[in-house]
């Protein structure tokens, strides 16, 4: 109990730490402009697209939807470029073995995407600098990475990370095909419905202590070749590909509505290959770790039995695999 309570203080003030400043220092925030998210209605009578708003009749102003992804090879673009190196790699290959960095990169991902969905559906015309919303949504995802590195933060670490698993898979199917899988502005719900019945499934295999080594398997094989791929693609066709399907799929931002819905979304060849292969790679990198590290998820180390060690290792591996997860 002692521990647990270091443990708790030390993250407290782990957290208010990396808060303070942020707080402290607000030249930044108050510039940024949100807006309510609004429903909206395209109007092609004269020839050229004009988005109104249903209830005031009146023109929404539009802006452009970079949405953090930059330009080219800028400051933006290269952030997220070492993020999905940094954070993907080691999952793509041995997130099995990652423990705390594993459980830390599950949280860290679900804030980070709930925040940058949350920041582009309700920026206004006048767009977030890319740069400050990129250091903003990092930011998110540090912050539930250093919760994911205590163990306050495991649970939550192993729910997200196959929640997140399940969405990356789900994400990569609905943006392989010109305008999502299933395309028209009346069907878009369809796709995130079957991306978020795989987010679903995904946290379901966490639940069960039967399935619960599979579900870190597939949620570390997902979100790091999500990554890596999109990395990839980020140097080959920039904010053309992978980039651009992420922002047509999360983006209905009423502000956005020339730039991502009108425009559409094509995807290179060379993005539908690389789709596809990193779909395919999940589940054989899944089985690469399985049978490469096969030692417990967790390095916990187990309390003293009362009643001496059991008779043999293999009686003992087994009893470690399915009560230290």
């Amino acid at each position: 109990m002692a521990a647990a309570a270091v443990r708790l203080s030390l993250l407290f003030w782990i957290i208010l730490s990396l808060l303070g400043p942020t707080a402290a220092a607000p030249p930044i925030l108050p510039s940024i402009a949100l807006v309510r998210r609004a429903k909206f209605i395209i109007n092609n009578a004269t020839g050229t697209p004009e988005v109104f708003s249903p209830d005031s009749q009146q023109i929404i102003p539009q802006g452009t939807a970079t949405d953090a992804g930059g330009t080219g090879f800028n400051a933006a673009a290269l952030i997220w470029l070492a993020f999905c190196f940094v954070v993907g790699t080691p999952l793509a290959l041995a997130g099995i073995r990652g423990w705390r960095f594993t459980t830390g990169a599950g949280i860290g991902l679900s804030a980070a995407v709930c925040s940058w969905a949350a920041f582009i559906n309700s920026a206004s015309n006048v767009s977030i600098p890319d740069a400050v919303l990129s250091a903003i949504v990092i930011a998110f995802f540090f912050l539930g990475f250093v919760l994911g590195l205590f163990e306050i933060g495991r649970i939550a670490g192993m729910a997200t990370l196959g929640v997140t698993g399940g969405l990356a898979f789900g994400i990569r199917i609905m943006i392989v095909k010109e305008g999502l899988l299933i395309s028209g502005l009346a069907a878009f719900p369809a796709d995130w419905v079957l991306t978020a019945f795989l987010g679903m499934l995904g946290g379901l295999l966490i639940v069960s202590e039967a399935t619960r080594r599979a579900g870190i398997l597939f949620g570390s094989a997902s979100d790091g070749t999500f990554l890596v791929f999109l990395g990839v693609d980020l140097i080959i066709n920039r904010q053309a590909g992978m980039s651009r399907g992420l922002r047509f799929l999360f983006d209905r931002n009423a502000s956005h509505v020339r730039d991502i819905i009108i425009a559409g979304y094509k995807p290179p060849l060379s993005t539908q290959i690389l789709l596809a292969v990193s779909l395919a790679l999940t589940p054989a990198l899944a089985y690469a770790q399985h049978r490469i590290f096969k030692h417990p998820f967790s390095r916990k180390p187990r309390p003293t039995s009362d009643i001496g060690p059991l008779d043999s290792d293999v009686e003992n591996e087994t009893c470690e695999s399915r009560f230290s997860l």
